[in-house]
């Protein structure tokens, strides 16, 4: 085989692979192996005299030892780390330095690839110090509790000491876990609560110096399984789920229990990498941590029954046994507690007692790194999203529903959710094969069908039951007094109508209908008669048709109603102050496809305290409508506009999802470089991390307008007008000059903006009623377009002297126009540049034998003055 050298820096930081059978083939990944998140300085282990430095590297697995060397940069000061130690090992790696006793030592670990680059993690600290912690036993375990126990000598009495928790093995791991922090003492003992049954946790001492850390050794404990009665640990409130008395990790209804991230099984893990958590709802999945804990009796609610239950119960905010939150009674008196449980990120909880974050088994759907939960306070409550990391409070719900029927929701018309607008509505195919016992029961309300365990959703590619896929069969129409239409149309695209009647079993939830139900041409046997709803919902219908070998097979429907929402735009703000509290994707308003273009107002009820991360998502409009252009045209914030500069956000399909994004401001986005805006669009700053310029209250009204169908970024022409006293000229002089608006990097901008344009004429010597410079069509899209006159000349000579602000940006409809005299127009009202109009005639705009302007578009969208 031919050998392929890779010269350079290209070798150190990029992956090589070699692809295909030829021995010239290879590919090159401009992927570097590593950046300097990859990099962890880890904690120390120190003595009087010395202290063992750890770090961690990821990314290098494969990498022969010669291909790096480890080790750490240390000093006395932070920004002075001077000397360097080479450390042994591999991906975790190690090094001892030496110093004296109450000595600070500043280090950072770092990895250099063929000692040419070098990454580095971040500094820490560390005290040699005859200080110990000493690791004690755990006593009392129970399912969600334990005693924890601790030692201390040689410690100082202004120091912190404790237990620090986590449910990942490994000592850098429980080194980073949740501390419980105690008074240092010689012996101590921490009650650590919330823990999820029969998992094991990791644990190690502790005594916090301030300038650094003195561990113990670790040690495990493994909680006792909770046994969880579905007749006594479940409450019926009348709704379409029984929820649980009490959080995940605890054991009455006061209790907070634990909190977790989103797939995190043990209610233990401060990582803030989204990799590190589920990626994908969690339902009755390994990390549903409802579903684990009570080995599958219950599992995490969905969003939809967090809403059900706060706007179906009453609420009572009050006190449980000392804890605040939520008392929630429902239709049928029964009632819940729910604690306000706060949350935790990393080790940090904040909002115990006045704010309760709960999580459910949703992931954001538009962005994976967010999960969807409810949030509430004494104030009111509403569907949110949290980052992964953000460890949230659980309530179960009974895998069991008690779906209530509604045989109103059967009147509408119906339609087999067969790909035949080119997408599924509802269901993952038009058909569901079931056994012939199963029922609303079984369906609906999730009960377990012991005799037949048949369940196999046939998709979209089994065309072999009779119909085919993406072909209009037609639809169904259920009245109110018993009739039913079936407006049929066959595979040869005939259609037909066919009345019939109907009556619903209520208490079974079964159809008796004297006619077939629409199915298309399937064989299977049962089409009309006593056949079983299995599920009926605003959206989607799901009938059973019998087949007579033991097997039932559901024709899966989706209604009207569901039809016309699916065409709706979603509008989701995503609005994150730098405290991490906003909302990551309220829904604020759906837009009617028909009404689309135009102007529309949002508004949003909460509080962003200076904006870090902030966007409009505008959901699937970017793959329905390629050429939509969206402007933002007015912001209030608590009743007040506010001023803000559109050239910087950035507009359209920014994650590649089919949504239309407007992001205004956002930390990891597209105007941003480590974690900060490079150029604010609140104010002048530059290379920050949120910006307090934007900061609500009480509210916030976002005044937009929609374009559709055209194409914004393009070439336009400017024309020079100067219309005589008799109305003549030109209405459309150019010299064929243009200039694009360019969108690049999802921004607008304008390319070529400086024109020169001379028009000669010996008919205007009795000077102006007109003169401006018209851009067609691209106010309609840019109506704060700015642009400046730079040189006026007259016959060849220059005019000066004039006031340059009454040479004002104006329009004519959808034409922009830089207006330097026009009588029916805003300098009309304000006066003219050059002088003073007798009737509306400028006498100083004429000549004799030409006019000249020089001029220069600046910008697409407004600049404010900070």
């Amino acid at each position: 085989m031919k050998n392929k050298i890779l010269f350079g820096i290209m070798a150190l930081v990029t992956g090589v692979f070699m692809a295909g059978c030829s021995d010239d083939d290879y590919a090159i990944s401009t992927q570097p192996l590593l950046t300097d998140n990859s990099v962890v300085t880890g904690s120390a282990d120190v003595t009087a005299t010395s202290a063992t430095l750890h770090g961690t590297v990821s990314g290098l697995g494969g990498q022969a030892s010669s291909a790096y060397t480890t080790g750490f940069n240390y000093g006395e000061d932070a920004d002075a780390l001077t000397e360097k130690v080479t450390a042994t090992g591999g991906e975790n790696f190690s090094a001892t330095v030496a110093g004296s006793v109450n000595q600070t030592i500043y280090y950072q670990a770092y990895v250099t690839l063929q000692g040419k680059v070098t990454y580095t993690g971040e500094v820490r600290s560390l005290v040699l110090t005859n200080a110990r912690a000493t690791t004690g036993d755990a006593t009392h375990a129970g399912a969600n509790g334990i005693t924890l126990a601790g030692s201390l000598a040689d410690f100082p009495a202004d120091a912190e000491s404790g237990i620090m928790v986590s449910g990942v093995a490994g000592t850098e791991n429980v080194r980073a876990g949740v501390r419980v922090a105690t008074v240092p003492k010689d012996s101590y003992t921490v009650e650590v609560e919330g823990l999820m049954p029969g998992t094991t946790y990791y644990y190690v001492a502790y005594l916090d110096l301030g300038a650094g850390l003195v561990y113990g050794n670790v040690k495990s404990f493994t909680t006792d399984t909770q046994t969880f009665d579905l007749d006594n640990d479940l409450v019926d409130l009348g709704l379409s789920t029984k929820w649980a008395k009490y959080n995940v990790g605890a054991s009455s209804e006061s209790e907070i229990g634990g909190l977790f991230g989103f797939g995190d099984m043990t209610g233990f893990n401060t990582s803030l990498d989204p990799a590190q958590y589920a990626s994908a709802d969690v339902y009755k999945t390994a990390l549903d941590v409802a579903y684990k804990a009570f080995e599958g009796k219950v599992t995490m609610p969905t969003i939809a029954e967090f809403e059900e239950l706060f706007t179906l119960c009453s609420k009572e905010w009050t006190e449980v046994d000392g804890v605040s939150g939520y008392k929630l009674t429902g239709p049928n008196g029964n009632s819940i507690f729910l604690p306000a449980a706060g949350s935790r990120t990393q080790a940090v909880a904040e909002g115990v007692g006045t704010e309760g974050y709960y999580l459910s088994g949703s992931i954001n759907s538009s962005d994976s790194r967010f999960a969807m939960s409810y949030h509430f306070n004494a104030g009111a409550g509403r569907r949110t999203t949290t980052p992964v990391y953000q460890a949230l409070a659980v309530r179960p719900v009974s895998t069991a529903k008690n779906v209530r029927f509604d045989k109103t929701l059967l009147y509408g018309k119906w339609y087999i959710d067969n790909g035949q607008d080119g997408k599924q509505h509802v269901f993952e195919g038009p058909f569901t094969q079931w056994g012939d016992t199963d029922s609303w029961a079984t369906v609906s309300n999730g009960q377990p069908n012991i005799e037949q365990q048949i369940h196999w959703e046939m998709g979209t590619n089994n065309e072999w039951i009779g119909y085919t896929y993406g072909k209009d069969y037609g639809y169904m129409e259920f009245f109110e007094d018993g009739t039913v239409n079936i407006h049929r149309v066959t595979e040869e695209g005939v259609p037909t109508d066919e009345t019939g009647k109907y009556t619903i079993d209520e208490a079974n939830k079964v159809i008796d209908i004297d006619i077939d139900v629409l199915c298309a041409n399937t064989w299977v046997a049962g089409k009309s008669g006593k056949l079983n709803i299995l599920t009926l919902t605003s959206d989607g219908l799901q009938i059973a048709l019998p087949n007579g070998d033991d097997y039932a097979y559901s024709v899966n429907y989706y209604s009207q109603r569901k039809a016309e929402a699916d065409a709706m735009i979603p509008v989701s703000l995503l609005c994150v102050g730098s405290d991490w509290k906003g909302t990551w994707g309220t829904v604020v308003r759906q837009i009617d496809p028909t009404k689309l273009d135009g102007q529309h107002t949002f508004t949003y009820e909460g509080a962003c305290s200076g904006a870090m991360v902030f966007a409009l998502d505008f959901q699937g409009l970017a793959s329905k409508y390629p050429n939509v252009f969206v402007r933002i045209d007015e912001m209030k914030c608590d009743g007040n506009a506010i001023q803000f500069n559109a050239n910087n956000f950035f507009y359209g399909d920014i994650e590649n999802n089919g949504n239309y994004r407007i992001e205004l401001f956002n930390i990891w986005g597209k105007g941003a470089a480590g974690d900060k805006v490079l150029n604010s669009a609140f104010s002048d700053s530059q290379n920050i991390g949120s910006d307090p310029a934007f900061n609500f209250e009480g509210n916030l009204e976002i005044t937009c307008t929609i374009i559709t169908g055209v194409e914004v970024a393009r070439a336009y022409t400017p024309n020079f007008v100067t219309i005589n006293p008799d109305w003549g000229g030109d209405w459309a002089y150019n010299q064929g000059a243009t200039f694009n608006v360019k969108y690049e990097n999802f921004q607008y901008s304008i390319e070529n903006p400086i024109f020169d344009i001379k028009y000669e004429s010996a008919n205007h010597a009795a000077g102006a009623i007109m003169t401006f410079v018209q851009v067609d069509d691209i106010f309609r899209y840019f109506p704060k377009m700015h642009a400046e006159l730079d040189n006026l000349y007259l016959d060849d000579a220059e005019v000066t002297g004039y006031d340059a602000t009454k040479v004002v940006d104006s329009n004519d409809g959808n034409n922009y126009r830089l207006e330097l005299w026009n009588c029916y127009g805003k300098t009309k009202d304000i006066g003219c540049a050059f002088g003073t109009p007798e009737g509306d005639v400028i006498k100083e705009l004429g000549f004799n034998s030409s006019i000249k302007v020089k001029f220069t578009l600046h910008s697409l969208f407004a600049v404010p003055q900070w």
